[in-house]
């Protein structure tokens, strides 16, 4: 089964090997912090995957992010036609080591229907109350079926702002931040 990462923004999508290949490892990608009404959320630049085939993983998220919290995930179909399937698995796993991944509790969604909800976001709660794991990372497409023609960003958000390090604000391209709160001032 072919994972595909992120990536750099622009990419068409980077190999990715469980058990090898690290969370902090570009073939993720990195998210980028937004604000809306003072809400901070998490996403990328839209992602245009080569291979339609594959499951789609998100860029790493820290534990510290989201430990002991509820939290909001979901997807931005932005584009989506063809004649692929319309069932397309969405799911949350955990990670002790940032390579080797277990889904936590059940699978979000086993058909997301991607080509019948273009530019639609799909959202799911993922309680983490009980869970201090170092990693975490959303995947779609586990059963990889052929998605067609997508465009699509993954979304988090109730992320721990005190921990939000490592994590680009808009339009800085950079993942240099300080305690989560704005850019290194260095």
């Amino acid at each position: 089964m072919a994972l595909l990462g992120i990536g750099s923004p622009g990419s068409t999508g980077t190999a990715i090997v469980d058990g090898t290949t690290h969370a902090l490892d570009g073939a993720y990608g990195n998210w980028i912090s937004y604000k809306e009404t003072g809400i901070m959320y998490l996403s990328h630049a839209t992602f245009d995957p080569a291979t339609t085939d594959a499951e789609m993983i998100s860029p790493g998220i820290r534990g510290p992010w989201v430990n002991g919290q509820k939290i909001v995930v979901g997807v931005h179909i932005v584009a989506a036609e063809g004649t692929g399937t319309s069932a397309a698995g969405f799911q949350i796993e955990g990670s002790l080591d940032g390579k080797t991944w277990v889904r936590i509790g059940s699978e979000l969604s086993a058909d997301l229907n991607p080509e019948a909800a273009a530019n639609a976001i799909h959202l799911f709660t993922v309680d983490l109350s009980d869970y201090t794991l170092p990693w975490y990372r959303l995947t779609m497409n586990d059963d990889t079926h052929d998605l067609d023609v997508i465009t699509f960003k993954f979304l988090v958000t109730g992320v721990n702002s005190d921990y939000a390090e490592g994590v680009a604000l808009e339009g800085t391209g950079t993942s240099s931040l300080i305690g989560g709160i704005g850019a290194d001032p260095s």
